[in-house]
């Protein structure tokens, strides 16, 4: 049975204040990439916490997407307006794009969408985005396009329920063997002034052919606070737009 939860803020190792914080353990957070300077960049988990990058020096990142997975040693508590000072042991992007709409008539654009299975293993809202850690099949030979796409041409932005599906078009590459990667959908247009939040219902069609759906609470002010399984392997396959 698949987990529909979401694997956020994955821990292996954690320890309290009265601890300290030790080189030797380390923790992977999906998180907002935020420009602040000439490649000078920090990071803000879904939780809310900021966190300001003291190591290594001189890094140079220049990321293509707004969001990432990042790994990573905390080095002290608050400080200089950031939760924690962290060094950055990696960084993996996370494809980030904007939702789309199609109207459901026009078949050009929905056969140029595609209409490829797709296998969802989690979908949640966190930090003003829906998240989607999901999987395909892949041979390597070309790109996947990936989208989520609202039949509404203002989005049901005015509405409780807003219907949203997750399209798949694996082009002309090959089903040679399964691939696993995340995406963040900025939820912008659904934060509504007088509105504490907005359900939104994802449908895709998996691989037996199904059409399935999967609800997802978007409320504007609380931040995230679902943890992950320290076993799950947070992999990127960027080989998608």
């Amino acid at each position: 049975m698949m987990s529909m939860s979401a694997l956020l803020l994955l821990g292996f190792a954690s320890c309290g204040d009265d601890e300290g914080y030790s080189l030797d353990k380390y923790w992977r957070s999906i998180a907002t990439i935020n420009k602040i300077g000439d490649n000078t960049y920090d990071f803000t988990l879904d939780s809310g916490e900021k966190l300001w990058v003291a190591a290594p020096v001189g890094l140079n990142l220049n990321p293509k997407n707004k969001r990432a997975i990042i790994n990573y040693t905390i080095l002290s508590d608050a400080q200089n307006g950031y939760d924690h000072y962290i060094k950055l042991n990696g960084l993996s992007e996370v494809l980030t794009k904007d939702i789309i709409y199609i109207a459901p008539d026009d078949k050009i654009k929905q056969d140029s969408i595609g209409h490829s299975p797709v296998r969802v293993f989690s979908a949640w809202e966190g930090g003003g985005y829906l998240n989607i850690s999901f999987g395909f099949n892949v041979g390597g030979v070309e790109s996947h396009m990936i989208n989520l796409v609202s039949a509404e041409p203002n989005f049901s932005k005015d509405e409780d329920v807003v219907k949203l599906e997750f399209r798949h078009n694996q082009k002309n590459d090959p089903e040679h063997y399964p691939s696993k990667s995340y995406v963040s959908f900025d939820l912008s247009p659904y934060k509504v002034e007088g509105r504490e939040g907005v359900t939104i219902d994802l449908i895709w069609k998996d691989f037996n052919g199904e059409i399935k759906t999967h609800k997802i609470e978007y409320k504007y002010n609380k931040a995230s606070d679902v943890k992950a399984n320290k076993d799950e392997e947070l992999d990127t396959n960027l080989n998608i737009y």
